[in-house]
């Protein structure tokens, strides 16, 4: 089981309410992508251009969202994020989401 895990409905307020984020379903898939501007996100090494674009793919299950793939957008190049790295970087930010939205 993934351990980004976070509800639908509350990713959806948060979305709403920062905006920068570009969140799309569809048959039970989500894809959420922004540019991080949480100290937790920004990926290292990047201090000389602009921040990559993060890309979470997950799937949804009653009103509960599994992300199991992130990727990192660069000067027109994606790259996969190995997913424990990936959970140590979003995983707190998730659970900041489900709860305070």
């Amino acid at each position: 089981m993934s351990k980004l895990e976070v509800t639908l409905s509350k990713l959806r307020k948060y979305v709403d309410q920062q905006g920068g984020y570009d969140l799309e379903e569809r048959a039970g898939d989500i894809t959420l992508s922004f540019v991080p501007a949480f100290p937790e996100a920004l990926e290292k090494g990047w201090e000389d251009s602009s921040p990559p674009r993060v890309i979470m793919h997950g799937t949804i299950r009653q009103d509960k969202i599994a992300f199991h793939k992130v990727q990192v957008e660069q000067d027109n190049q994606i790259r996969d994020k190995d997913m424990e790295i990936a959970e140590f970087t979003y995983r707190s930010w998730l659970q900041y989401i489900e709860d305070n939205y």
